[in-house]
């Protein structure tokens, strides 16, 4: 009787860890996870397209990564995706990704996104949709339980 390799045994339990997703990349890269979904805004103020607002993410997993975007003339836009690799991801853990949003207009700061996102597959909130939203910055953030954890935003969902 033939032992299997190390090797063998090796891939034989990765491939049975891999999470299944319904996500090709998670079955080509199985340590890769989707830690912020890609999301457009459409910012205003008092109703007015917010131009030339900066907006500045903050996702944290293993690290916290931070980077700012500027609105365009009518107040939208666009954050990508942002993905990260973990040997984690094949383990029998929870994923957490936390993600902040704060928006700096008109000499104001205002917090219009706070959320636990718990699964890594790429824009799993909303089925495979990128989010869309409309956030009126004069508006008080709310919290909702949404996608299996709480959100905090001021935005609304198109």
């Amino acid at each position: 009787m033939k032992l299997l390799s190390a090797r063998t045994t090796w891939l034989l339990l990765l491939l049975f860890y891999i999470p299944v997703q319904g996500n090709a990349m998670a079955f080509l890269n199985p340590f890769k996870a989707c830690t912020f979904s890609e999301m457009q805004l459409k910012l205003t103020a008092n109703g007015e397209p917010a131009a030339g607002a900066k907006v500045i993410r903050s996702v944290n997993w293993k690290e916290e990564i931070v980077d700012t975007f500027t609105a365009d003339d009518s107040g939208r836009v666009e954050l990508p995706a942002t993905h990260e690799s973990s040997i984690t991801q094949v383990m029998p853990v929870e994923f957490v990704s936390s993600q902040v949003i704060n928006v700096e207009y008109d000499g104001k700061n205002y917090k219009i996104w706070v959320y636990a996102k718990r699964d890594p597959g790429e824009n799993s909130e909303q089925n495979g949709k990128p989010f869309e939203l409309a956030c009126e910055l004069s508006d008080e953030p709310k919290i909702q339980r949404v996608f299996d954890s709480i959100l905090k935003t001021s935005c609304t969902f198109n």
